[in-house]
């Protein structure tokens, strides 16, 4: 039996939750959450009350499904000792904490994953990553599916119209919407990153989903992605189903063949 900590039990971790649980072979064995009436209806018994806790049983894989903040406070403290699968990739836009990762992992000798989350062909455009000279990716939301707490700039009031809330690089857009723009990180991370990757992001009342476009040119070639799905909160359903996909050929052995 695999055994999983999970960090975070939102919309997120509480759906990872029921998924994994419901899966032969693996089970979350422990749960840290901030805000203790998320976990009220949980056996106490896999709660902690610390990111210490983590440290008390034999855990194959710790998932962050909390924010951006818990990358360069709970994961660095994690991965001192165990695997870690970081969903908030925005998180590592911070030159620091990046750096910090990487060193954590290599003194210790634990690895962190990022998930492609909502995009397809993340692996492509890492194994070509050298033959791209720029790569755009552009995210359309409806206003009420962004988060405007960590910028001043804009309001979901004042977005009555299809309005560019950003073009520019990754890196400041994941500093204005850490919580959106997880798949922009994704990119960026895989690809050219955060400073050469272009982001542009649209809050638009006329649209009813979440999608991302991405164009990669280099030389002669072009690429050119396009993916929509329906969005609750913050997140598109078609991550929840992409990060349990992630999770399960992290966790399992399986014979024949496996895409990764």
């Amino acid at each position: 039996m695999k055994k999983v900590g999970l960090i975070g039990f939102g919309r997120i971790g509480s759906s990872l939750y029921e998924k994994i649980n419901s899966t032969e072979d693996v089970r979350v064995s422990l749960v840290y959450e901030m805000v203790e009436e998320l976990t009220k209806d949980l056996d106490s018994k896999i709660i902690a009350e610390s990111p210490d806790d983590f440290f008390n049983q034999d855990l194959d894989l710790v998932i962050e499904a909390a924010d951006f903040r818990a990358v360069s406070t709970i994961a660095l403290k994690v991965l001192e000792g165990i695997d870690m699968l970081i969903l908030s990739a925005a998180g590592l836009a911070d030159e620091k904490v990046e750096q910090a990762l990487y060193q954590k992992t290599e003194q210790n000798k634990t690895k962190f994953y990022i998930p492609h989350g909502a995009l397809l062909g993340m692996d492509g455009f890492q194994d070509a990553r050298t033959a791209f000279d720029e790569i755009t990716i552009t995210t359309v939301k409806p206003p009420k599916n962004l988060d405007y707490r960590f910028q001043d700039k804009w309001t979901q009031d004042e977005l009555t119209e299809r309005t560019v809330l950003h073009d520019g690089n990754t890196r400041e857009v994941c500093k204005m919407f850490p919580r959106n723009v997880n798949a922009h990180a994704v990119l960026a991370i895989s690809s050219l990153g955060f400073d050469r990757t272009k982001s542009v992001i649209i809050a638009d009342p006329e649209s009813k989903l979440a999608s991302h476009h991405i164009v990669a040119k280099g030389g002669d070639s072009i690429t050119e992605i396009i993916q929509s799905s329906p969005i609750k909160g913050v997140t598109g359903e078609f991550t929840l189903l992409s990060v349990y996909g992630t999770i399960l050929r992290i966790l399992q052995d399986r014979k024949g063949l496996n895409i990764i």
